[in-house]
């Protein structure tokens, strides 16, 4: 059997077929020439006021929903009461993220999620056309507090920005950052220049500007808490010198430079008689003419 958990849901139905209603009064009732045209008008109005009442109920607007724990399972169950037209499948979704979808035409869908992650605040739909019918379900639970990027590499004198998330229900109320020093910790309030906190419900930001090589690097903490419980995320800060994306380019150049002087030194030795370009060669001498040598 499983637990029933504390779960706030509320129905956000749509789509529910109205009751069509227009009422029109008879001109004789309302009287002849331009003003009964204009009381018939004005009832005409107002029935359509009423049919717009009453389009938000109908057959098959309500959706209940349910939460249970089924071993290290959370069940999230939500079900439509009844429906006037074909149901062409479910959706859960939860933030901007589609958890999961079918295609199957049932009055009823569940959704499981592990229990130590189930908190926070899901949307089921019954798909269906022309628009689909939705409902919130709500667990609360402690925040699971998750950093953006769990490490980060800067430069010396730039501005760099560590962030925080958190899906939970209900929303952080309290967000906290600081430092873990070796004896202790450095809390960050917006009093220091150099450190600007941003918070919202969901997520928080922590922006050290003009970053010193020696002072800055790290590991800081984001705390959040809710009416449920605490936690927090360690993110890593390496911070390098300002000049260090040049010594890759100083090593290539040093390598070409290398490289030309040996060729010129072995080009030297190779050719140290080879006659420049533009010059003339000296003519070997010849015997004079007439001049017999004996063989």
């Amino acid at each position: 059997m499983g637990n029933h958990r504390e779960a706030d849901g509320s129905s956000l139905c749509t789509g529910a077929r109205p009751a069509f209603r227009v009422l029109i009064a008879p001109r004789a009732a309302v009287g002849d020439g331009d003003g009964g045209d204009m009381a018939a008008a004005l009832l005409v109005v107002l029935g359509l006021v009423l049919l717009g009442v009453e389009s938000g109920s109908g057959a098959g607007s309500n959706i209940s929903t349910s939460v249970v724990d089924v071993g290290s399972k959370t069940r999230l169950t939500c079900t439509l009461d009844s429906s006037d037209t074909a149901i062409l499948g479910h959706r859960w979704m939860k933030g901007d993220r589609v958890l999961q979808e079918d295609s199957k035409p049932d009055l009823t869908t569940q959704y499981e999620v592990d229990t130590h992650e189930s908190a926070g605040q899901y949307l089921c739909t019954f798909l269906s056309e022309p628009t689909g019918r939705s409902a919130s379900v709500n667990v609360k639970g402690p925040p699971k507090i998750k950093a953006v990027k769990k490490s980060e590499h800067a430069t010396e004198g730039e501005t760099v920005v560590l962030a925080c998330k958190s899906e939970s229900f209900p929303p952080v109320t309290d967000w906290l950052w600081y430092r873990i020093n070796d004896d202790g910790v450095q809390v960050f309030t917006n009093a220091s220049q150099s450190k600007l906190v941003v918070s919202s419900e969901t997520k928080t930001e922590l922006h050290i500007q003009n970053l010193d090589l020696e002072a800055d690097p790290g590991k800081y903490a984001c705390n959040g808490t809710n009416t449920e419980g605490t936690d927090q995320a360690i993110i890593t800060l390496r911070v390098r010198n300002r000049l260090a994306a040049l010594w890759p380019f100083l090593g290539i150049v040093a390598e070409v430079l290398v490289l030309v002087t040996i060729i010129f030194i072995y080009e030297k030795r190779r050719k140290p008689d080879e006659v420049l370009d533009g010059e003339l060669a000296p003519c070997p001498l010849l015997p004079p003419v007439g001049t017999w040598t004996p063989s």
